[in-house]
């Protein structure tokens, strides 16, 4: 086992397990480093990889940029798939990047620096194809990469027809969601989401992969990338998520406004308060209007 004290306080390790390496943060495995033949093991790793390879192979796009770096799962299992792509990953840890380096070498192609994610966004020399965002803070994704101002940044740093996908948390009443949302539809033309029916019932504190771009996404080539999921895996647009956001009608958050996201709930399924049944609203079950 390797470890390294990180600037919190908290331990780094990476463990060896039967399937590769885990990185584990108080605890927590906070991602996971396997045979980059086979599916991630952390289902949110495997939604992030199904939208950047499905929004890459619709662009062709050669460039991405990763902000918040952990293990570096994602940038390591695009390389395999897409050997000319050339990736930057930024971390702020330091002893997180040193650890990294140490233990689990970065194939060619991949280049893993310390910085401050929002600011090597915001002053990224040439726009890329991909930009993912998986920035942690004691399992809450930070203030600084919530906001209009930030993601106007990554719509600045993306070519005409590139993506951004965020990992992000939330669970019930789910507002730090619909708030990130309404905040992406007012930087992007076109807004995404992955998440379980669970998740978006409000029965778990969980993943939820945000999409956008101001090309049209490509979800149906994600569904199809995701089909074989379990559980099963909701891919949705805005035409779904737009009354599913309006249901509360939340303001757009701002650099002056931003909290981050709530913190980590532990429990894997979490109960109603007044003990009704927890089903999705209706937003997102009723039928669309053609």
């Amino acid at each position: 086992m390797t470890s390294r004290r990180l600037s919190n306080g908290l331990e780094a390790r990476l463990e060896p397990d039967e399937h590769g390496l885990a990185l584990v943060i108080d605890g927590i495995a906070q991602s996971h480093l396997g045979d980059p033949v086979l599916a991630p093991r952390h289902a949110s790793a495997r939604w992030v990889l199904a939208a950047a390879l499905a929004s890459l192979a619709a662009t062709g796009g050669r460039t991405a940029l990763h902000l918040g770096g952990g293990a570096a799962t994602l940038p390591r299992l695009l390389q395999h798939r897409l050997p000319a792509l050339r990736q930057r990953v930024v971390e702020l840890e330091p002893a997180l990047v040193e650890l990294v380096r140490e233990a689990a070498p970065l194939p060619e192609g991949v280049e893993l620096v310390v910085g401050d994610g929002r600011a090597a966004l915001e002053r990224i020399d040439a726009p890329v194809a991909l930009v993912s965002t998986d920035v942690f803070d004691d399992g809450r994704v930070p203030a600084a990469f919530t906001s209009l101002e930030f993601y106007r940044a990554a719509r600045a740093a993306l070519e005409t027809d590139g993506m951004l996908v965020v990992n992000a948390v939330d669970g019930p009443p789910l507002h730090f969601l619909r708030q990130q949302l309404a905040t992406l539809r007012a930087a992007f033309a076109h807004v995404g989401l992955l998440a379980t029916g669970s998740t978006l019932a409000g029965a778990r504190f969980s993943n939820v992969v945000l999409l956008a771009s101001d090309a049209p996404l490509p979800l149906e080539a994600i569904r199809e990338r995701l089909r074989a999921e379990r559980p099963r895996v909701a891919v949705l647009g805005w035409r779904r998520l737009e009354r599913f956001v309006a249901d509360t009608a939340p303001a757009v958050v701002t650099d002056a406004t931003a909290v981050g996201s709530p913190p980590l709930v532990r429990s894997a399924y979490l109960a109603s308060s007044d003990g009704a049944p927890i089903a999705l609203p209706p937003s997102l079950t009723e039928p669309l209007a053609d």
